[in-house]
């Protein structure tokens, strides 16, 4: 079995450390840029009996860590994201300025989004997030691009004028410059949109470019993930 986890490697390791020095099953963690996957292995006299070890020692790593863990089996975030919207039937929109269509891109990669990915836009310019999202010119002159309100109208703006069942939105400061000291390189907005309302997420992500966009889309994909298991 290979468990799925959303975070740090730091901080997933000091919580199951001890779960790492099992002799049977064991089970090893390999992490990359926010998130980590844990295999465990077992010896038994047949597969299935392997299996259910493999599953009893998984609940310990699932009592340590809640729905950090994502999936199991699957190649990632995106692949869940995915499938969970399929298998709910639900649609979705994306609006992106920071990721630049990063959180659309590693949707398409899976076959059958066409069932549920209605539109994506990169939202870079205040005017784009006017025209396809409807944030209020009047919220983007008194809280700027990067800001908690202005995520929460992209998102539910694009969500009513798409008529997707979720939407969701990115807005952040990726670097290395354009950073102030009221709003530093590496703040992200994250906002996503559903039936049961709107919920922004403030991120100060450390690292280059490369680095805050992927984080700040691996947020994007969870918060949609949750909103879809909500449905």
């Amino acid at each position: 079995i290979t468990l799925r986890v959303l975070g740090g490697e730091s901080d997933i390791e000091y919580r199951v450390r001890h779960l790492l020095e099992n002799a049977n099953p064991t089970a090893a963690i390999y992490c990359k840029t926010g998130e980590c996957e844990i295999r465990i292995t077992a010896r038994a006299e047949t597969d299935s009996s392997a299996e259910k070890m493999c599953r009893a020692y998984a609940t310990k790593f699932y009592d340590l860590l809640g729905d950090a863990v994502y999936d199991e089996d699957v190649a990632g975030l995106e692949e869940t994201v995915v499938h969970t919207l399929q298998r709910k039937g639900l649609t979705l929109a994306t609006a992106e300025s920071c990721t630049g269509g990063m959180v659309a891109a590693s949707l398409v990669d899976y076959p059958g989004i066409s069932e549920c990915l209605y539109e994506a836009h990169v939202t870079y310019a205040n005017e784009a997030k006017v025209k396809y999202c409807g944030v209020k010119p009047e919220t983007l002159a008194a809280f700027g691009a990067v800001s908690e309100q202005t995520a929460f109208e992209m998102a539910s703006g694009l969500r009513e004028r798409s008529g997707a069942d979720i939407a969701v939105a990115t807005t952040g400061i990726a670097g290395p410059g354009g950073g102030t000291k009221e709003k530093p390189v590496g703040l992200v907005y994250v906002a996503c949109a559903d039936r049961h309302g709107v919920t922004v997420e403030r991120l100060q992500l450390g690292g280059d470019r490369a680095r805050v966009r992927r984080l700040a889309t691996l947020k994007a994909l969870d918060m949609v993930r949750r909103a879809a298991i909500r449905g």
